[in-house]
């Protein structure tokens, strides 16, 4: 896989921070395109959902904002405003580790170049994190992978410290780099990156099918209190991007990451933009849900929006009123936790609201499949965090429908339907 170059009408207007839909209007800068690929889904080759895989991601994603939420208070020296207050206790806010075997989930990733002379691996983008990491020349556990090693680097410098990071599919232990990364062109010098030289078992070749993860969160949740890629990248000149923002597009063909600007083609009308609340992880107010045109009265919620993570997570209570509107639905227990399932035959029609913009989840979206082989009951796109979870994860089930913009330099978040 490779990056291809695409010319693209960029704009430089100035963005309020404010809610609310603006024009998006055609300028001569450009902007470049990243390929972007979709590497597994969370459904087997006969279409049925992996149950424990998925709840193992639900897990995973738990923790891996709890990382997140430990360095900003280290980097700032204040408690991120989302992170559980302190001395409060839930059996269901730890549930323990669920095994990960064969574990899928939906990943796009692209392709970045790293060192010098530079080597190409495979990443998935992964706006609920802040890191990058690749797999190390000691990883016995990285079978099948594109291995950076980093005395085959100039630009490599070993910073002498080791970390254990968790992603929403699993963890990777390994030591701590600096070297030059190429993202769709751009350039980042000197940048922090973990050499993984033990990850678990669903990171190999066969069950991740990329080389490593690239976050694309604020460096507030870096466990380096550093840059992130995205914020180092410089153009040839070492001047910034024409804009501080990039977009992503998860779809099932053509799917980018548009890096510096937008692609207009990808959306219709305007994008609406809502503001980032803590800058850290990309935290924006969801406004409201309907079902099937029904008002699900969850209120205003705190949410997060992660490519990295597959469903729609809430908290318990709005969940079972999202479901309360979808006839057939159920709450229903498995060894590996609760899920909640509906009728395959019926259509659910789901939408969110951010900026006071609806934004449609396609019904086959909103599906994940079957819960096995033959069943009439589907496994629903909404799915419960954790009882001290008080914030939303708005994952691939809603993205996969909008043009996601996010918007270093102002702030915020912009969503707009894809074009059919």
């Amino acid at each position: 896989m490779y990056f291809s170059i695409a010319r693209i009408a960029v704009t430089l207007a100035a963005l309020p921070f404010l809610v609310g839909a603006v024009p998006v209007q055609k300028s001569k800068r450009n902007t470049l395109s990243v390929p972007l690929s979709k590497r597994f889904t969370h459904r087997d080759a006969d279409g049925v959902v992996s149950v424990p895989n998925l709840l193992a991601g639900v897990h995973h994603t738990t923790v891996k904002f709890r990382r997140g939420f430990e360095a900003f208070e280290r980097n700032t020296g204040e408690p991120h405003p989302l992170a559980p207050k302190h001395g409060r206790s839930d059996k269901r806010s730890d549930p323990g580790i669920v095994p990960l075997t064969d574990f899928h989930s939906f990943m796009w990733s692209g392709t970045i170049q790293a060192g010098t002379p530079s080597k190409e691996y495979s990443v998935d983008i992964d706006t609920g994190s802040a890191i990058l990491f690749l797999p190390g020349p000691s990883c016995q556990s990285c079978q099948g992978l594109t291995i950076y090693d980093p005395s085959n680097s100039t630009t490599a410098k070993d910073l002498g410290q080791s970390t254990n990071l968790t992603f929403s599919i699993g963890s990777v232990f390994g030591n701590v780099f600096t070297d030059t990364i190429n993202l769709g062109g751009f350039e980042a010098s000197n940048e922090k990156l973990v050499v993984a030289s033990n990850v678990t078992t669903n990171f190999n070749a066969t069950n991740f099918g990329a080389d490593g993860i690239l976050g694309m969160g604020f460096s507030g949740i870096s466990p380096f209190n550093g840059s992130t890629v995205f914020e180092n990248l410089r153009l040839a000149d070492g001047e910034q991007l024409p804009e501080q923002v990039f977009g992503i597009v998860l779809a099932e063909s053509n799917s980018e990451l548009i890096i510096g600007g937008r692609d207009s083609s990808r959306f219709e009308g305007n994008l609406t933009y809502t503001p980032d609340t803590t800058q850290g992880f990309w935290q924006i107010k969801l406004d409201n849900i309907t079902i099937n045109g029904n008002d699900t009265h969850i209120g205003t919620k705190e949410a997060v929006i992660d490519t990295g993570t597959t469903q729609i997570l809430g908290d318990h209570e709005s969940i079972a009123n999202i479901y309360a509107n979808i006839p057939g639905s159920a709450l229903n227990t498995s060894d590996s936790g609760d899920v909640w399932t509906f009728p395959c035959n019926t259509t659910v029609n789901a939408s969110l609201v951010f900026g006071n913009t609806t934004f449609k989840i396609s019904p086959d979206k909103f599906s994940l499949g079957p819960v096995s082989q033959g069943s009439d009951l589907c496994l629903g796109g909404f799915g419960d965090l954790p009882a001290l979870i008080r914030f939303w994860v708005i994952g691939d089930v809603f993205l996969q429908n909008v043009y996601a913009e996010f918007d270093y330099e102002n702030v915020q978040v912009g969503f707009a339907q894809l074009t059919s």
